[in-house]
């Protein structure tokens, strides 16, 4: 193939966590990617080069997954800052592929809107496009195009010939070769921008995508009890009244139980063993310092028995689901 474009493009891929963009990263760049720590920070650096069809010669740069550009953790600053061309050792890309999970847009949609302000040119790209489907989702893809203003593209990455039409896209991008816009007026947004631009994103979604009908089985009953914002606060708040009670109360028998028999066994040494430094280590050092931590064995048992069960009842997902607006608030 012959590259007629000298001229390296610049990419980024930015979305949410577990959007399915390094997948997407390995389908576009193959073996031909270099793995490194940003200077001064343990985050990692995926950045690879390929070549289109069209003989476009391109750099794309796997972005930290984040969810705003609000740049709270080393991982959101350092993406914050490349997109906005503030990194030192990185230029600003002149095309940013925000991927999405199309079996859940929610957050990307939003992220995407704020992608929006900083001025760069944007495409949407629709990762896991075939899981969704099979799924019962229905997106309208020209449609949540022509809401969000820009070019929305559907993937699979992980399939052969997955990413066809993104590369398709991304040769049409290349021929035209915009100018990626300044974004020295952009400003860090706030809470209330953030809940102005979910609104927004929840808007869209409305309009564009028709979520799969939920069958009547006894997992979605209990869901509507678990995640409920009333119930399901009360039922969370009741098991962890209960767990207490368990780790503080009902092991408390337990931790007597072997109180006594430490008791006992260090009567029967002082009993048995002269006095000297044989009997003070093994009655005040073995018996009593040992037996001072494992008194609380019970305690750690219990705990962790309650922990295993509620994440194998898959509980412990929906409790941080439940208490992520409440969090997020403060």
């Amino acid at each position: 193939m012959t590259v007629f474009d000298l001229h390296t493009l610049r990419f980024a891929l930015v979305g949410t966590p577990n959007s399915g963009k390094t997948s997407l990263f390995n389908a576009l760049t193959g073996a031909k990617q270099k793995v490194a720590n940003y200077p001064g920070v343990t985050v990692e650096r995926k950045a690879g080069v390929f070549v289109t069809p069209g003989g476009h010669r391109i750099s794309i740069v796997d972005l930290p997954g984040t969810y705003s550009l609000r740049g709270r953790s080393p991982d959101e600053v350092i993406t914050r800052d490349v997109v906005l061309g503030r990194h030192e050792q990185e230029k600003q890309p002149e095309l940013i592929l925000c991927v999405g999970d199309a079996t859940n847009l929610r957050l990307t949609v939003r992220l995407l809107l704020e992608l929006k302000r900083t001025g760069c040119p944007i495409v949407l790209v629709l990762n896991m496009f075939d899981i969704a489907e099979r799924r019962g989702v229905v997106i309208d893809v020209d449609k949540l195009s022509e809401r969000l203003s820009v070019p929305v593209i559907t993937a699979a990455a992980v399939r052969r010939h997955g990413t066809d039409a993104l590369i398709e896209k991304l040769d049409q991008f290349a021929k035209a070769m915009p100018r990626a816009a300044t974004a020295s007026t952009w400003t860090p947004p706030q809470a209330p921008d953030l809940r102005a631009a979910q609104r927004e994103a929840d808007r869209v979604l409305r309009e564009c995508v028709v979520e799969a009908s939920k069958p009547d089985s006894l997992t979605t009953r209990m869901d509507s009890v678990a995640l409920h914002p009333l119930w399901g606060l009360l039922l969370l708040f009741g098991i962890l009244f209960v767990m207490f009670q368990a780790v503080f109360s009902w092991a408390k028998p337990a931790m007597d139980a072997l109180t006594a028999l430490f008791d006992i066994a260090g009567q029967y040494a002082a009993a048995t063993l002269p006095e000297g430094m044989v009997l003070s280590f093994i009655k005040d050092g073995v018996l009593s310092g040992v037996g001072s931590v494992i008194v609380f064995l019970p305690q750690i048992l219990i705990m962790f028995l309650f922990i295993l069960l509620l994440e194998d009842f898959g509980y412990m997902a929906r409790a941080a689901f439940l208490m992520d607006k409440i969090m997020g608030g403060a």
